[in-house]
């Protein structure tokens, strides 16, 4: 049978050894906030992302309908001044 004194430093052991598992535990846990931050920052970053490039295909869109309009009035120019 174990003596006092082993049985004491097994229960320091075991002791010392939870202690590294909460250490553990809480460097996990500050590491998943900061990931869970992380996450957040990128998913804002997109929204704004996806903002500006919504905004960017409608000025596209609009200068394309634009163009079309100035083709269209050449050509018929073209077609008047050939016509004649």
């Amino acid at each position: 049978m174990a003596s006092l004194e082993e049985l004491e430093a097994r229960v320091a052991v075991l002791e010392a050894e939870h202690a590294d598992y909460r250490a553990v535990l809480a460097v996990i846990n500050a590491l998943g906030q900061k990931v869970a931050g992380f996450q957040t920052a990128v998913a804002n970053q997109f929204a704004v992302v996806r903002a500006e490039m919504a905004a960017d295909r409608t000025v596209n869109n609009e200068r394309h309908r634009s163009l079309d309009e100035h083709l269209a009035e050449v050509k018929d120019l073209l077609i008047q001044a050939l016509g004649k």
